[in-house]
């Protein structure tokens, strides 16, 4: 019976150590992949972050283009591990899910634009997802802005386009749920537009029903937003959703 057990002990070890040594080889082929695109970046001399090609694509970016035209912009926050590429593909939320920039199968993916956005013209609001990673990547260190104080110290977001730069202030941090098809309720990804300023107001006062807190910002209608989305463990189908406006 001793024996018995101890072989299946063995078994669930050498199993969970497998699963382990998968999941941690995995994640070190994600980094270095995004190392060879972060390779692609067009080192910046003098005014060359606002410096276009012959398609109006940002110089710095346009390496990057070319490898892959799935390519939109980028994003980064400051002093945290936010530092990726972001992809759209028009219509769809599916391909970069489980993909990375080269559309090899990887489980964080690479964030990505909501496909039902418009980027010419730009839509009034971003939707850009990321997953949350246990390594902490992609998206994760968005969990932060749980805590006021770090986002009094972190209240900068950079989201670069393929034709211009950006700075984006943090007006809102949310905790909020995504509905099942046919569940009543507001659903923070579906505003992408704005029709007028009625619309955005009641859109700005669900907003601020769901933040976690004051963060001495807001936003009026007109303001362009971008607005970071991860999965937050805290409830059934739970996000977090960072919403920022653009300031320069």
């Amino acid at each position: 019976m001793q024996i018995i057990i101890f072989v299946l002990a063995l078994i669930c070890f050498l199993g969970s150590a497998g699963y382990l040594g998968k999941y941690f080889l995995e994640r070190h082929a994600s980094k270095q992949n995004m190392d060879d695109v972060k390779s692609l970046l067009v080192e910046e001399t003098g005014t060359s972050e606002t410096k276009t090609d012959e398609n109006d694509i940002l110089i710095k970016y346009s390496l990057l283009h070319k490898e892959n035209p799935d390519f939109a912009g980028w994003i980064q926050i400051p002093d945290t591990t936010i530092d990726y590429p972001v992809m759209y593909v028009k219509d769809d939320n599916e391909t970069y899910l489980h993909a990375n920039f080269k559309k090899e199968y990887d489980a964080g993916g690479v964030p990505f634009i909501d496909g039902y956005c418009s980027l010419e013209p730009v839509s009034d609001n971003l939707i850009i997802y990321g997953h949350h990673m246990n390594d902490n990547s992609m998206f994760q260190p968005l969990m932060n802005y749980k805590d006021k104080k770090f986002c009094d110290a972190h209240p900068t977001i950079r989201f670069d386009t393929l034709k211009e730069t950006g700075t984006y202030t943090v007006i809102s941090v949310i905790s909020a749920r995504a509905l099942a098809e046919g569940e009543e309720g507001f659903r923070y990804y579906g505003h992408l537009d704005f029709s007028d300023e009625t619309d955005f107001n009641n859109y700005m006062t669900n907003i601020r029903q769901l933040q976690l807190y004051d963060t001495g910002e807001t936003a009026v209608f007109g303001d362009r937003l971008i607005t970071l989305s991860t999965c937050e463990y805290s409830q059934e189908d739970g996000r977090l959703a960072v919403i920022a406006k653009k300031v320069d």
